[in-house]
């Protein structure tokens, strides 16, 4: 039978509907359908963000079955095929498609240090997030006055650190 058409749908940052179409022909009855979902790029943003998790994914699907919805990394891109199984045999493999879950909210930044300059200034530093589950624009940052109320945040882009000045004393 000639290989099926397959159409990925992220729908969510972890998740994805698989769809598939039916081969034509009529001279076989198709018993199953084995898909397989992979890891397209190992050294994508999120990668490391799998470990623990499977880099492939193999599921076997009744014949009546041309969908399915699977759990994935967020904003990681995966490749998407279906080999279908009749009364004939192993059909044809479909065609890989490729597609790119949504992203999500990254993980906290790492490695958070402040350090005091005076008594008025103090260097906030971080590294990014393990997981950055998508493209990071920026941090913002906070601190409280003795007070007690939040100072208004500090949004800074692409950079891991920012000296605050004109501190009052006991700003935590």
């Amino acid at each position: 039978p000639q290989p099926p058409d397959v159409l990925p749908n992220a729908l969510t940052a972890t998740s994805a509907n698989l769809t598939w179409s039916c081969p034509l022909e009529k001279n076989y009855t198709v018993i199953s359908y084995s898909v397989n979902v992979t890891l397209d790029k190992p050294n994508s943003v999120n990668a490391d963000c799998i470990h623990g998790q499977n880099r492939s994914y193999y599921f076997t699907v009744p014949a009546y079955q041309r969908y399915l919805y699977i759990s994935l990394v967020p904003f990681t891109s995966y490749s998407f095929v279906v080999l279908v199984y009749t009364t004939e045999g192993e059909g044809a493999l479909s065609m890989p498609r490729l597609f790119t879950t949504l992203q999500a909210p990254p993980t906290s930044p790492l490695n958070f240090s402040a350090n005091v300059l005076s008594y008025s200034s103090l260097l906030v530093s971080w590294t990014p997030p393990k997981c950055s589950n998508g493209i990071i624009s920026g941090y913002t940052v906070m601190y409280t006055p003795s007070s007690g109320f939040p100072s208004s945040p500090y949004n800074v882009s692409k950079v891991t650190s920012l000296l605050l000045q004109n501190l009052l004393n006991n700003t935590q």
